[in-house]
């Protein structure tokens, strides 16, 4: 038997649907049985007429209750004739579901996972670049500081800070034996 996923949650809701109404159909015969009663109305009078018929009544009243009693009886057993084998069925079915679900579950965590890690390495590999980029020009505007302050300074003839460097590192994406550090990178000038 090699049913897909979505044969098998049909066939899994359908179980499940037929077991669910045999045991509502148990339950209602349940409460029917439970409330299955004899009215018995005692004679107004205790003449030995009245008395015989009210005996007679009362047999012929027990033994229908005995009968409908029986009858809901008979009907529970044959629901749960048919119960037993198709609760088994489902069980089965559900079972099966859950493992072939369970395996999907697990394969799709997998793909994630080798996805995940290449997706992941190339955004740390991007993030790198950027701070490369950007320690790279970084450089550039203390290169070009070291050359245009002492004119600065000249020019206000005091010594003089055009640009101040309070940076000192920048973002960086460290690679470790199980993932992946986001830290930071000193910036070297």
């Amino acid at each position: 038997m090699s049913q897909t996923i979505p044969e098998l949650q049909t066939e899994v809701r359908t179980l499940h649907a037929e077991v669910t109404a045999l045991k509502e159909s148990r339950q209602q015969l349940y409460k029917q049985r439970t409330s299955c009663r004899v009215t018995v109305s005692f004679p107004k009078n205790n003449t030995p007429e009245a008395i015989a018929e009210f005996q007679q009544q009362t047999a012929a009243f027990g033994e229908q209750w005995l009968q409908q009693l029986a009858e809901i009886d008979r009907e529970i057993q044959a629901i749960e004739k048919q119960l037993q084998p198709k609760e088994a069925v489902y069980n089965y079915k559900q079972a099966e579901l859950d493992k072939l679900l369970a395996g999907e579950h697990w394969k799709q965590v997998e793909y994630d996972v080798q996805t995940g890690e290449k997706r992941l390495q190339a955004q740390a590999r991007r993030i790198n670049q950027a701070a490369a980029l950007l320690e790279s020009e970084i450089k550039a505007l203390k290169e070009l500081y070291d050359r245009l302050n002492p004119s600065y300074s000249e020019w206000y003839e005091q010594p003089t800070e055009i640009v101040e460097f309070a940076a000192k590192t920048i973002p960086y994406a460290f690679p470790s034996s199980n993932r992946l550090i986001l830290g930071n990178k000193e910036i070297e000038m």
